[in-house]
């Protein structure tokens, strides 16, 4: 399963289901009792759709950038 933890999420995190890495959510709210995130996003016609998931099937929007690196420039 994933890496993250309920406590990882937060309001407005933009996140992704481990088995779609194309399809981003938003995440609406979080119920850590139940150590789900309830997240929206719209379907490929156009309409709003909102589900809960465990937190372990979630990552997060981030995860997916290439990484950030700073070549040495030389002269």
């Amino acid at each position: 399963m994933g890496k993250y933890k309920i406590e990882d999420f937060n309001k407005g995190d933009k996140v992704y289901h481990l088995s779609n890495t194309k399809l981003m959510m938003v995440a609406l709210e979080i119920y850590e009792d139940m150590n789900e995130v309830e997240c929206r996003w719209l379907d490929s016609a156009g309409k709003i759709q909102i589900m809960a998931f465990f937190a372990e099937e979630l990552g997060k929007s981030d995860d997916l950038r290439p990484p950030f690196t700073i070549s040495k420039i030389s002269y």
